[in-house]
């Protein structure tokens, strides 16, 4: 059994069609402490909860209807349209391809994680977001992310 970390005091805002993956994810997010959890099911309502809400991190479904997803990314990233363009950003992906990995860093995603998500992973994949935490510059209207760099003192 492993114990849940704790990210007390930060807000959530969870992105996803279904609302039976939208409860396991939340029951997850729970065990980690993070009981400000604001849900939506579309791009319109994740739009306005966003806004209205300002939340610490987003995790977004890739697979959202009518290329939501990456409306939504890009949204969000935009430095003209959105005052929380460094939000931080875990994409949740059921069939993560070359293409779609890279497109979803292009557009701005902290982390990506591969759905079914295990409670060890999601916390893993938010310690990473809040501990670790990236580095952004503007470039052509958009916050974009700096890519790590991985030390060869690590190895």
């Amino acid at each position: 059994m492993h114990i849940a970390p704790s990210f007390p005091n930060l807000s959530v805002l969870l992105i996803d069609p279904s609302p039976h993956y939208r409860r396991i994810i939340r029951t997850m997010l729970y065990q980690a402490q993070l009981h400000r959890i604001f849900e939506a099911a579309d791009l319109s309502s994740a739009a306005t909860t966003f806004i209205q809400k300002q939340p610490n991190i987003v995790i977004l479904d890739w697979d959202l209807p009518d290329a939501g997803s990456i409306k939504c990314l890009a949204s969000i990233r935009s430095f003209k349209t959105s005052p929380f363009a460094k939000a931080p950003v875990l994409v949740m992906m059921e069939r993560p391809d070359r293409r779609s990995v890279v497109q979803a860093g292009k557009l701005g995603a902290h982390e990506i994680i591969t759905k079914p998500i295990s409670p060890n992973s999601l916390w893993a994949h938010l310690s990473g977001i809040i501990n670790v935490p990236r580095k952004y510059k503007e470039l052509n209207g958009s916050i974009t992310l700096v890519p790590r760099v991985i030390s060869n003192a690590m190895f």
